[in-house]
């Protein structure tokens, strides 16, 4: 709970939590915020969200609030890649609120989901909760020949997979050596 303590505005410390359900709680109470890794659920979505949140910390001035919208306006607006907009958006906002000691903050969970909040920017804060903190894990894709997308998310810690069949088609990936008989991109995962 201590870490999660960096997204509550001074007046929400009395919230009370399900410990065991703590994510979603934060979720439920609007101080964090989900957005799918394709793109927000409307547009603006984000950056309403963050005026509230800068609100409940107390930085609610138009000047503010207008320079967050607008950020996030551009950055949605940018000619990018499907799955390039969130992330876009999100560090155009973080950027925003760096004037105003606030900053972004991604919870990160294994899936395809960003969940964000506001929190103050101090040292701490930017070292648990940054927006490009480094992921501890790997993706590895290999677009199958039939058009498939096969992807491995494993541990840095872990060797790449060398077998596996493609999910669409059923067709080996691999050769016997385990040499992927397509290219496959390796990225940290987000």
């Amino acid at each position: 709970m201590n870490d999660m303590a960096f997204f509550l505005a001074a007046a929400e410390r009395g919230f009370v939590f399900d410990v065991d359900d703590l994510v979603d709680s934060l979720i439920r109470e609007g101080v964090l915020l989900p957005v799918d890794w394709s793109g927000e659920d409307q547009p603006g979505q984000v950056a309403q969200f963050v005026a509230g949140r800068v609100a409940a910390f107390g930085k609610a001035d138009r000047a503010v609030v207008a320079a967050v919208e607008s950020a996030a306006r551009e950055a949605a607006g940018a000619d990018l890649e499907r799955g390039e907009h969130v992330p876009a958006i999100l560090r155009a906002v973080d950027d925003a609120l760096a004037g105003m000691g606030l900053a972004l903050g991604e919870l990160r969970s294994g899936d395809d989901t960003y969940r964000v909040g506001v929190m103050r920017r101090t040292r701490a804060s930017s070292r648990a909760w940054g927006l490009d903190r480094p992921s501890p894990e790997v993706l590895y894709t290999i677009v199958c020949p039939c058009g498939g997308m096969n992807v491995w998310q494993l541990p840095k810690t872990e060797a790449k997979p060398v077998d596996g069949e493609c999910d669409s088609c059923g067709l080996n990936l691999f050769d016997p050596a385990g040499t992927p008989i397509v290219s496959m991109v390796v990225e940290n995962a987000r």
